[in-house]
């Protein structure tokens, strides 16, 4: 299983500055290409906030990735937890990151079939695989690489009170353990939010990706695999998450283009049974799905203007 979240720590990079204005082409520009997605493995990542002792949960890390082997390109679509679905197949509407453990209620099913249905019937991308993975396996991934070196562009403070407490960091170079990444990448409240949130994702996980190159750690992920096939949940075999994370492994920057669902233009912001939510043009996130490929790469996109 490990293979598996490290490919979601190598290409699962999304692209959070990528707006519609910038991507959609002019009136003199060719219609784009649809991606290849009956050739593409696309893959379901979700992160959910199960904690032991807490009866439900919710899944605040949902990335799509469509990973085109004869490319070698990777092309994430990235969904907020409040997206409101006004179906949702034996259950009431709610907000999106609820779908997988509804999922997990259903006698007949799980949470991420429901999900993954959900997704296809919205944007016609079949989902092929997912992997799914909790905080506890998260530190532990973190922790059996011995630690992540995390090149922090923006000065960040958060807090997670279970997790260590207060983490503080300036810009430059920081060796982060399984607890202070954890912080680093969960925190939305006392640095910048959901988005900000989602950025530092990616600069953590392109962190990841560089360590296992740098240190040839991919010779080591057999063992790895074994050791925390518990931690994590996949349909992938190992013969799949290892060819997986060694396409992750051999991307670079500008092999990983993608974009976040986001307002003002695939989202609107609205309230729905006593919560605050955003309500999607799925027809607009269709449009932006065909031009996957397109979408600027991670390079180019990660580190905001205030920051520079």
């Amino acid at each position: 299983m490990l293979a598996a979240v490290l490919f979601a720590l190598t290409a699962c990079v999304p692209v959070v500055w990528a707006s519609v204005a910038s991507a959609a082409p002019g009136p003199e520009d060719a219609a784009p290409v649809a991606p290849p997605y009956d050739e593409t493995v696309n893959i379901l990542i979700l992160g959910a906030d199960r904690e032991p002792g807490v009866a439900n949960w919710r899944t605040d890390v949902m990335m799509l990735v469509a990973l085109d082997l004869k490319r070698g390109e990777a092309g994430v679509i990235s969904f907020p937890r409040d997206i409101y679905l006004e179906e949702i197949p034996n259950h009431q509407p709610n907000r999106m990151n609820v779908v997988d453990y509804l999922g997990e209620t259903d006698e007949a099913g799980g949470g991420p079939e429901l999900l993954g249905a959900i997704i296809e019937e919205k944007m016609g991308i079949p989902v092929d695989h997912y992997v799914r993975f909790d905080f506890s396996s998260f530190q532990e991934v973190v922790d059996a690489l011995g630690g992540v070196d995390v090149e922090v562009d923006c000065p960040f403070t958060g807090y997670l009170r279970d997790y260590g407490g207060y983490l503080k960091l300036e810009p430059g170079m920081h060796h982060l353990n399984g607890d202070q990444a954890l912080i680093y990448v969960r925190d939305r409240a006392l640095s910048g939010g959901d988005l900000d949130r989602a950025r530092r994702q990616q600069r953590f996980v392109w962190s990841v990706r560089n360590q296992l190159v740098s240190k040839e750690m991919i010779r080591r992920l057999p063992a790895l695999y074994s050791a925390l096939s518990d931690s994590v949940e996949t349909d992938l075999g190992l013969i799949n998450t290892m060819r997986i994370a060694r396409a992750g492994l051999d991307m670079g920057p500008d092999d990983i283009h993608g974009f976040v669902i986001a307002p003002p233009d695939m989202l609107t912001e609205g309230w729905r049974n006593g919560m605050s939510i955003f309500i999607a043009d799925w027809d607009l996130i269709g449009d932006q799905a065909t031009q996957l490929f397109d979408q600027p790469s991670f390079d180019l996109t990660n580190t905001p203007d205030w920051c520079e």
